[in-house]
C-alpha cells in the first residue's frame, strides 16, 4: 500500500526530541554531478548535504509540482470535476515537447485525476496547459497563482513563467526552494500516490502512459536506475536545465527528500546523473546517519538543591525521555555541549517526574535536540524545616518594627523603673519626716 511518505516532518513520539534543521557537517563523501542538490532528512527537517541550493536554476519539468499544487489547492474532486480538452490549447507546443497525447482527443472530457496523472508521470506539458486553463481561467491567471504560492510558502529564489517548465529565461527556481514546495505538495490530495505510479491508463487510452522516473522500475531502462527506497515524485530535462530530479527516498525508519538540478546530460551517452546522484546520496545517508542516544532516560544531567525537603536537600535531574539527534554514525562526542535551563533550587514538596527545566544540545554548535528535565525522585516536604524557615522570613521582614518595638520597650521598662525608684525616695523622704516629728 502506497503511503503518503513527505508528511513526516517530525520525529516519532517515542523520541523527546525536537530537531531543528541544521548546516552540521555530515561528512558525505559522495562526488555529484548535479550542479545543485538539497538533501533533507523529512523525519527532523535536518539538511544533511546542500550543493549550491540557493542558486537559481532551470527546473524544467519538476515546475510540474507546483502545478499540482496549484490544481490540489483549487479542485476539490479529482474524479467529478470533468475538463473539455481545448485545441487552440495545444497548437503552440514543440512537437518534441513530452505530452500524454490529448491532441488526439480534442473536445473530449477528462477528470482532473486523469489529467494529473498525465502531466505527472509522462510528464504531459498538454496536460499541465489543459489544467492551468481550467483552474487559472486562462494560463496567465494560472501563473500568478504559481507565483502567489511560491511567496506564501518562503521561496525566495523562484519565478515562474509557465505551468510546464518550457524554457524561458524568467522562469527559474533553485533546489532549497523546489525541496519547499515538494514538502507541501506531499500534503495534497493523491500527490504520493500519483507520483510513485509507474504506469496508469486514461479513460479512452489504447496504452497507458509511463513513468519518466527510471528509479521506480526495475524494467525501465534495463532497470539501471531501480531503487527500491525510491518513492515518486518528478523528473525535468531541457538542454538549458539539464537533467533534474525531486525524489523522496524511504529506508531503515527514515524519509529524506532529494532535489538534484542541472546535471548535464548527452543523448550520446545517455546517463542520468540526477538519478544517479540521488541514488548515491540515499545510500550514503541510509547507511552513515541514523538517531543517536545523547542522554538516556536514567542518564543525571544535573544536580540542584531542594528547599524543605525531608531526607535529602538534593535532587538530581534526567531527561524526560531518550535524548537523541539525527547525527553521523561516527560522530564526534567532544564536539556535543549541552545548555541547561532551570533553577539552582526547588522547594519540595516535588514529585518524581515533575518537569524542573529544559536541555538544549548542541552538535558542532548546531543545535540537534531539546527535551524537559525531570525529578528522577519524589522529595517530601518537612513541615518543621518550613515553619523555621518562615520563622526566620518573618523576622527578617519585620526586623525594624521588632527593633522598634524593643526600644520603645526598653525606654518603657526605663520610665516605670525611674518612676517606681521616685516613688520610693519619696515615701523614704516621708517616713523619715514622720520619724522626725515624733
Amino acid at each position: 500500500m502506497k503511503r503518503v511518505v513527505c508528511i513526516l516532518l517530525a520525529i516519532a513520539a517515542i523520541f523527546v526530541t525536537a530537531i531543528s534543521a541544521s548546516a552540521i557537517d555530515y561528512g558525505c563523501d559522495v562526488s555529484t554531478v548535479s550542479k545543485a542538490v538539497y538533501l533533507e532528512n523529512l523525519d527532523t527537517g535536518a539538511v544533511v548535504y546542500d550543493k549550491s541550493a540557493d542558486e537559481q536554476m532551470y527546473p524544467a519539468s519538476t515546475t510540474k509540482i507546483m502545478t499540482y499544487v496549484i490544481v490540489a489547492d483549487n479542485i476539490a474532486d479529482f474524479d467529478g470535476t470533468m475538463v473539455t480538452i481545448k485545441e487552440e490549447l495545444l497548437t503552440d507546443l514543440d512537437p518534441e515537447s513530452t505530452v500524454m497525447g490529448l491532441s488526439d482527443h480534442i473536445g473530449e472530457q477528462y477528470s482532473i485525476r486523469d489529467l494529473l496523472y498525465g502531466m505527472m508521470l509522462p510528464s504531459g506539458n498538454d496536460a499541465a496547459l489543459v489544467l492551468a486553463d481550467y483552474v487559472g481561467e486562462g494560463i496567465s491567471g494560472f501563473v500568478d497563482k504559481m507565483n502567489a504560492k511560491a511567496t506564501e510558502l518562503g521561496c525566495t529564489g523562484t519565478h515562474f513563467a509557465n505551468p510546464h517548465g518550457l524554457f524561458d529565461a524568467n522562469h527559474y527556481s533553485t533546489a532549497k526552494d523546489m525541496a519547499t514546495i515538494t514538502k507541501y505538495a506531499c500534503t495534497t490530495q493523491s500527490f504520493m500516490e500519483i507520483t510513485n505510479t509507474v504506469s496508469y491508463t486514461p479513460a479512452r487510452f489504447d496504452s497507458p502512459v509511463t513513468n519518466t522516473n527510471y528509479m521506480l522500475s526495475s524494467t525501465e531502462h534495463g532497470g539501471q536506475y531501480y531503487d527500491p527506497s525510491v518513492k515518486g515524485i518528478k523528473t525535468g530535462y531541457l538542454d538549458e536545465a539539464g537533467k533534474c530530479l525531486v525524489t523522496t527516498g524511504e529506508k531503515n525508519g527514515f524519509t529524506y527528500l532529494c532535489v538534484a538540478l542541472g546535471a548535464d546530460y548527452s543523448y550520446e551517452d545517455d546517463i542520468n546523473y540526477a538519478m544517479i546522484d540521488t541514488s548515491s546520496l540515499y545510500e550514503w545517508a541510509f547507511d552513515n546517519i541514523a538517531y543517536q542516544t545523547v542522554y538516556s532516560p536514567n542518564e543525571v544531567v544535573k544536580t540542584i538543591d531542594v528547599n524543605y525537603g525531608k531526607g535529602s536537600d538534593k535532587l538530581s535531574l534526567v531527561p524526560e525521555g531518550e535524548l537523541v539527534a539525527l547525527l553521523p554514525n561516527n560522530y564526534d562526542q567532544s564536539l556535543v555541549t549541552v545548555d541547561i535551563e532551570c533553577e539552582e533550587s526547588v522547594d519540595a514538596p516535588v514529585s518524581q517526574d515533575q518537569v524542573i527545566g529544559t536541555a538544549t544540545v548542541h552538535y558542532d554548535d548546531m543545535t540537534v535536540g531539546t527535551t524537559n528535565l525531570v525529578a528522577n525522585q519524589s522529595v517530601e516536604l518537612d513541615r518543621m524545616k518550613l515553619f523555621t524557615h518562615n520563622l526566620g522570613e518573618w523576622f527578617k521582614k519585620n526586623l525594624i518594627w521588632i527593633i522598634i518595638a524593643a526600644v520603645a520597650l526598653i525606654v518603657l521598662i526605663i520610665v516605670l523603673s525611674s518612676a517606681s525608684k521616685a516613688r520610693r525616695r519619696k515615701a523614704a523622704r516621708e517616713r523619715a519626716r514622720r520619724r522626725y516629728r515624733d
